[in-house]
């Protein structure tokens, strides 16, 4: 028996299901943002099982779309094209046996109508319907989580119905290659497959078939097939005959798989290798052409972003790929070979000669002729007239270029090294020995980096990562995980001639939008708002006008990675400009004003203090799911506009101003640059040579294998045995560090509270101390550079446990630590103590039997402990039977409130999370329950009412929703909510929260004494009352004292914040009162007053 039947026959959707008898008056709509259109209910029928009945729905989705278009419905973007099929039901609730009075209640309940995948079920004939006139189409899939849904005018996307994917084993050799691995798929099985290979930006493909077969799973929902494919080079070497090669061209695999009872087939990248299989990866396909006497190769490699399968295509004249093939094992021999002429090979992309590679091989040139410093371009580049002049050009791929890079002392680049190599095979990368400079290719900042370019990014390697300011370096060691001897602040090469004051500014717009990752090939280009938004641009009426009446000449030049499509744009009304045969640098410098969207050349152009216009209309698709390294709104040295309309209205206020820089715009533009002058190469020459060999530690730390050993080895139950041991043997036999100072706080995973707070004010003292920061991140770099991060529970946790001669902490270390003697600890706490604790505890809920004696343990460590009031001193000598020295001083953490950059951080924090500023904002802020646990861990159910929210306030108000720490259940907030209600339980401190809040929900949580620092309303959302003091209670008569309204329903919440013009009348005493009882002593430096009490 299936409890859902789902199968289109041929416009008509039917569902046939079993549902529970409690659930009354059950029907199905389909539900958008517009409309609700029912199904019809054909049948309902009784099954073999009682508790379940049987029901029968239909629906024609062919007039389901008449009836849609015909009467105007919008049909404007993602969220209204997606159609839900909702069951609405009701149950009724029957009061207690002794209550025989009351009568029985009901609770309506619409939910999305899911696959049961753990019961029995069947989808059939899902197939694409049209309307009568077929102008429009619909198509039910099922989402990523099971429901059931219609997309209105959209396909589905090609990868939804896949699970997983995964290559288990690569057979390289020279003529075939063997790829084995396995695919899961949801809810449809396989009816066949092949794979293609894509000319990454091109069109030309050629398939393959796929050995497929079906296996075993655990799961109701899916099916598992493991593949074999075959890719023989004498296959495909016509088609490489045919690739356009000028440039670098990676060639792409996709899995095209057809599936049954789905019209829909699915695209999907090859990838996703077993770590082994990545890491031992080696070998290349090749092939010789005898008519024109050249080989061709192809090199496997795996993406860095999505580590999906991809080729490196090459070709190579016959005396280059077999010097490479002679000397696959003659490598070190070479290397050995050219030890003693101080090689550096210089470059950029293959085909380029004009970027920061170019400007730094020039400047060695003439200024260091005794070093043998070589460039690397493709023999037929338009821009190897750079350097050519210049000598010592090695051409790509050549016999010299193998040689050469396998004995070069210093590879310098613009991207990643690889591209300076000759061929990416592993076995000729890892005979290669020299030091990897990251010369860049702009400032960076704006798309954030770290999936490229971190340290922690496999395959990518550098020695040294050069940066233009302070700024960039300390994004390149908090954001990028650099060390501060691995970044040097020197300028880019180009700034060299780029303050030269050698070329005259001409009356130019000059248009440069940057590239979209997402965007591969022709047809996706050709369906792009990319496409569809510069052609708009560059063909309104305006840009015509404002070019006429400025007498400006409008300059449109695309990005290098988007010049196969340069096509697309050659009837625009503007000069289109092929990079390559123009020199940017040379743009920038003549242009009068920039218009771009995110690239980085509009730092260089705005270090000339002229006007950048920023048009980011796809800014949140350019950022992905990463964030930016910066504020954009706030830090970028230009306004940033997202349609044409702003756009244009830029435009005029700069001709007004006669295109010059906004002084706001100048300091802006300066704080991403160190030095305006002409000696950035001399800088970046010092800081190679200066550069030091890693140790054979740093080497091996560094390598992938040890880091995934590592993991590994964290994971296992061996793993905190040996952490103890250790942490005894170093505490009995390392010295102590006397100027060593560990903080922690949060449990590592902020960087936040009063332990932040000292360690800011120390480093702010410039106080001589080694600091160690526990953290999930590298946010205290920010405050200092030279600062250690280490992870919380890791290796190196116990041992600067060990060694460190003083740590800080709001919670407790691991309650199995033992503090040496030597050691002093001040424990900052994490808040005033309301909730009774520990020992004043009657009931202890959520703990085990050993709880009081581990965290007494723990509390035996401190040696001082700080507290906002006499009242928290006497709570916490109670609770933890402390009887220890008291810093009674407030909290460090609250000095914020006070600093004269408060108003500043709040304007800050309310545009980082996209707040308008006519909103004000509610703080929601709930501590844990004891009583409220899955497993091990404390889950917290959300109890406000978000659709009540949003009718009642959501017109005036933005709610913040902040998880306490501990609780690790997922907030779930609706996507067409997320513009009111905002998830900030990661956001880094709470502090900030506050002050950009209007006002504090909480519970029992001492965030609510905190917040009387900023002097505005709490409310009390205490909808477990009796409950949770009955359990837990607390140190004061919490229903006569708080100030402010205590409510028990969301619905009297909302209505109290929106009748709360009387709050002040009402609660304005109690308030006064709370103050003087629980922040008696907070106010400005109290960081700095509290740590050098600590250090007495």
């Amino acid at each position: 028996m299936k409890q859902l039947e789902v199968n289109l026959i041929k416009n008509v959707l039917n569902i046939r299901m079993f549902e529970r008898t409690d659930f009354k008056n059950l029907s199905l709509n389909l539900v958008d943002d517009v409309s609700s259109v029912p199904l019809t209910k054909i049948n309902e029928f009784p099954i073999d099982d009682p508790d379940y009945k049987g029901y029968e729905f239909q629906i024609d989705l062919g007039e389901f779309l008449d009836d849609r278009f015909k009467r105007g419905l919008p049909l404007t973007d993602e969220s209204s094209s997606k159609v839900i099929i909702q069951s609405n039901y009701t149950i009724e609730s029957f009061p207690s046996s002794d209550d025989v009075q009351s009568e029985p209640t009901f609770e309506e309940y619409h939910t999305s109508l899911r696959v049961p995948f753990k019961k029995k079920w069947s989808l059939d004939n899902f197939h694409k319907v049209y309307d009568s006139a077929n102008l429009h189409f619909l198509n039910v899939y099922v989402t990523k989580k099971n429901a059931l849904a219609i997309l209105i005018d959209q396909e589905v996307r090609p990868s939804q119905y896949l699970r997983h994917r995964m290559i288990t084993k690569l057979d390289i050799h020279e003529k075939e290659m063997k790829i084995k691995g396995e695919i899961k798929l949801n809810y449809f099985s396989l009816l066949d497959c092949h794979v293609e290979m894509i000319e990454r930006g091109g069109k030309q493909k050629i398939s393959f078939p796929v050995k497929i077969k079906s296996a075993p799973i655990k799961s109701n929902k899916s099916f598992r097939y493991e593949y074999e494919v075959f890719i023989q080079m004498d296959y495909v070497l016509d088609y490489l005959k045919n690739l356009k090669q000028t440039e670098e061209l990676s060639l792409d695999l996709f899995f095209v798989v057809n599936l049954n009872q789905n019209d829909s087939s699915s695209t999907f990248r090859v990838g996703n290798p077993k770590f082994l299989v990545d890491y031992f990866m080696k070998g290349e396909l090749a092939s010789f052409d005898s008519q024109n006497n050249q080989w061709y190769s192809l090199v496997p490699y795996f993406t860095l972003k999505a580590t999906n399968l991809s080729f490196t295509f090459n070709v190579y004249d016959k005396e280059a790929y077999d010097y490479f093939r002679s000397n696959k094992n003659n490598w070190n021999s070479v290397a050995k070979s050219g030890e003693e002429k101080d090689i550096w090979i210089i470059g950029e992309r293959s085909y380029k000669a004009q970027d920061n590679g170019y400007h730094f091989f020039k400047y060695l040139r003439e200024n260091h002729p005794e070093i043998n410093a070589y460039y690397v371009i493709r023999k037929n580049s338009i821009e190897r007239r750079n350097v050519d002049p210049l000598g010592h050009v090695i051409f790509f791929n050549s016999k010299e270029h193998f040689e050469k890079v396998i004995q070069a002392k210093y590879i310098c680049g613009t991207h990643h090294p690889d591209s300076l190599y000759p061929i990416r095979s592993k076995e000729y990368i890892k005979h290669i020995k020299a030091k990897k400079i990251f010369l860049q290719h702009g400032v960076f900042g704006t798309k954030n980096i770290a999936p490229i370019y971190a340290k922690s990014v496999n395959e990518f390697y550098t020695d040294l990562f050069i940066t233009s300011s302070p700024k960039e370096k300390g994004i390149a060691m908090t954001d990028l995980g650099y060390s501060k001897s691995e970044v040097a602040v020197t300028g880019l090469a180009r700034f060299d001639t780029l303050f030269k004051n050698d070329i005259k500014v001409k009356r130019q717009l000059l248009i440069i939008p940057t590239w979209r990752d997402w965007i591969t090939n022709a047809e996706q280009f050709e369906q792009s708002e990319y496409l569809e938004r510069y052609r708009a641009l560059l063909f309104d009426p305006r840009l015509k006008a404002f070019s006429e009446k400025n007498n400006l000449k409008i300059i449109f030049c695309l990005h290098p990675n988007m010049q196969d499509y340069i096509d697309y744009f050659k009837d625009v009304p503007a000069t289109l400009i092929n990079q390559g045969k123009v020199d940017v640098q040379a743009l920038i410098k003549e242009s009068m004003m920039m218009l771009t969207d995110y690239s980085s050349v509009a730092f260089d152009f705005s270090f000339l203090h002229k006007p950048v216009l920023y048009y980011q209309f796809d800014r949140n698709r350019f950022l992905g799911k990463y964030p930016s390294h910066l504020d954009l709104d706030n830090e970028l040295p230009g306004p940033i506009v997202d349609n044409l309309d702003n756009l244009f209205n830029e435009l005029n206020n700069s001709a007004a101003n006669n295109f010059s820089m906004e002084p706001e715009y100048v300091t802006k533009a300066d704080s991403f640059i160190a030095n305006r002058d002409t000696h950035s190469s001399e800088r970046i020459y010092k800081a190679i040579v200066n550069l030091k060999n890693k140790t054979l530690k740093q080497k091996v730390q560094d390598d992938p294998l040890y880091l995934r050993i590592k993991r590994r080895f964290r994971r296992s139950k061996h793993y905190f045995p040996t952490m103890k041991k250790l942490y005894w043997i170093w505490s009995h036999t390392l010295p102590v560090k006397e100027n060593q100072i560990l903080f922690e706080s949060s449990l590592g995973k902020r960087f936040e509270d009063s332990p932040r707070a000292i360690y800011e004010k120390m480093v702010e003292n410039n106080e001589p101390y080694e600091y160690i920061w526990v953290s999930n991140n590298n946010m205290p770099l920010k405050a200092n550079p030279d600062t250690k991060v280490i992870k919380r529970l890791s290796f190196e946790y116990y041992k600067y446990l060990a060694t460190s001669k003083y740590w800080v902490n709001n919670q407790n270390f691991p309650t199995y630590i033992t503090k040496r003697k030597e050691i002093s600890y001040l424990q900052t706490w994490h808040g005033t103590p309301l909730k009774k604790m520990q020992h004043d505890q009657t009931i202890i809920e959520g703990r085990d039997d050993s709880y009081l004696k581990r965290v007494t343990h723990a509390k035996d460590q401190w040696s001082k402990l700080v507290s906002p009031s006499p009242y928290a001193t006497s709570a916490f000598r109670s609770a933890f039977q402390y009887d220890g020295s008291v810093i009674e001083k407030g909290y460090p953490r609250n000095d914020v409130f006070y600093s004269s950059d408060s108003n500043n951080i709040r304007e800050h924090v309310r545009k980082d999370l996209g707040i308008p500023a006519d909103k004000k904002v509610i703080l929601y802020a709930p501590t844990f329950r004891d009583y409220e646990k899955s497993g091990k861990k404390f889950v917290m159910e959300n109890e406000i009412d978000f659709e009540q929210f949003e009718k009642k306030l959501g017109d005036n108000y933005v709610l913040l929703m902040r998880q306490h720490v501990i609780v690790a259940s997922k907030l779930s907030i609706p996507a067409e909510m997320q513009h009111n209600i905002i998830n900030v339980s990661t956001y880094p401190n709470i502090q900030e929260l506050m002050l950009a809040s209007d006002m504090l929900v909480t519970d029992y949580s001492s965030v609510m004494f905190d917040y009387l620092n900023v002097n505005r309303p709490m409310y009390f959302f205490t909808y477990d009352l009796e409950k949770y003091l009955d359990l837990r209670g607390v140190y004061f008569d919490f229903e006569k004292e708080v100030p402010g309204p205590i409510v028990k329903t969301s619905d009297e919440l909302l209505n109290a914040i929106a009748n709360n013009e009387t709050y002040w009348d009402t609660y304005g005493a109690l308030y006064k009162d709370f103050q003087n009882k629980f922040i008696p002593f907070d106010g400005p430096n109290t960081a700095e007053t509290v740590y050098k009490d600590f250090f007495k």
